[in-house]
């Protein structure tokens, strides 16, 4: 009788305890850390200079380009039929040479981006991957995949803290 309700206590006892979990699992919002850390503040700043500069440098081509254009075609009438077509021919491959000169800024604005970001990912992933191992945690998920979570598991600004340390 004694061994039976024993062996009953012991089941209740393992069946109404919570599943206490070993496995340490937090969570990372990359989105805020690239906007609120001093490197990833650097990095908006250094790319939207470099786009604003873009900008300008095409807008004053194309200014340029319309100023020519409105001139060549107020000619028009004035200048013989080959002088007019050979203007028009220059015109048109000033204006290929500018596209293809838009074309190449966009290109490696992207490739500024790209490695730009790409080398801050790096950055984190080792900041990360050295506070994982610190820390003894088995799980780090971004926190756009997560619905919700408790704040406590929230490791975002103890990686921002590292990261702003190391500028």
């Amino acid at each position: 009788m004694f061994l039976k309700l024993f062996k009953i206590l012991i089941l209740l006892a393992v069946v109404t305890s919570p599943a206490l979990s070993k496995e340490k699992i937090v969570y990372l919002d990359l989105d805020f850390l690239f906007a609120n850390s001093i490197k990833g503040k650097n990095i908006q700043n250094a790319l939207k200079n470099m786009d604003q500069e873009n900008i300008n440098f095409l807008k004053q081509k194309e200014n340029d380009l319309k100023s020519e254009e409105n001139n060549i075609l107020s000619q028009k009438n004035i200048l013989s039929d080959d002088a007019y077509n050979e203007k028009v021919n220059n015109f048109k491959k000033k204006l290929d040479n500018f596209r293809s000169e838009k074309d190449k800024l966009v290109q490696n604005f992207d490739k500024t981006r790209k490695t730009k970001l790409d080398k801050f990912m790096l950055e984190i992933n080792n900041i990360v991957k050295e506070y994982v191992e610190k820390n003894s945690i088995d799980l780090v998920l971004n926190k756009k995949h997560i619905l919700m979570g408790k704040n406590n598991y929230n490791i975002t600004n103890e990686i921002i803290k590292i990261l702003d340390r190391q500028n």
